[in-house]
């Protein structure tokens, strides 16, 4: 009876700590560590007394499988989320790029030839203009 009032007491203190200590880290993520290390831990607990010690190292084993096992699917559909993401991502620009590449450009032949060029360098100085001298 007093291993499971401190299997209580252990999980009621490690249970908050992964839930304030580590923020960095996803929500479902870190429940599942810290649930399936207290879910372990429990098996084990119950299991002690009934059974040889190798059932209940091979129940933690059992237990901690199964928890690493759904954190191996949380970080699979992460993933898969991303890649999708990126995929959509990769979709649009290619679909901005065909737009872009499908609009008419305007040429500078659609000009009217009836504009007059603009002069440069010496055609812009008129031929019938005086000279100013300083004498």
């Amino acid at each position: 009876m007093i291993r499971i009032l401190l299997f209580i007491i252990l999980a009621a203190v490690v249970l908050p700590l992964a839930y304030l200590l580590f923020k960095q880290v996803p929500l479902m993520k870190r429940m599942t560590v810290a649930g399936g290390g207290v879910a372990a831990a429990g098996v084990a607990i119950l299991m002690q007394g009934t059974y040889p010690w190798y059932f209940v190292a091979l129940a933690l084993i059992g237990v901690s499988f199964l928890a690493a096992f759904v954190y191996m699917k949380l970080v699979e559909k992460e993933q898969q989320e991303k890649q999708r993401l990126a995929e959509e991502r990769r979709e649009q620009k290619l679909q901005k790029a065909k737009t872009y590449l499908a609009t008419p450009e305007e040429t500078p032949a659609a000009i009217e030839p009836s504009e007059k060029p603009k002069p440069f360098g010496m055609q812009s100085i008129e031929a019938d203009r005086e000279e100013i001298t300083r004498g």
